[in-house]
C-alpha cells in the first residue's frame, strides 16, 4: 500500500507546484504592467499631462 500514498504525495507536489507556476506568471505579468503604465505616465517626470 505504501506505493499508494506514494503516488498521492506525487500528485498533491505536482499540483502545488504548477499551481505555484501559475501564481508567480500571474504576479510577473502585473509587475510588467504596472512597470510599463508608470512609464507611459512618464515615470517620475513632472513633464507629464497627468501631474499637472
Amino acid at each position: 500500500m505504501w506505493f499508494l500514498q506514494v503516488i498521492a504525495l506525487l500528485i498533491v507536489v505536482g499540483a502545488v507546484f504548477y499551481l505555484g507556476m501559475l501564481q508567480g506568471e500571474a504576479q510577473y505579468k502585473e509587475s510588467i504592467r504596472r512597470h510599463r503604465d508608470f512609464h507611459r505616465m512618464g515615470g517620475m517626470s513632472n513633464k507629464n499631462k497627468y501631474w499637472r
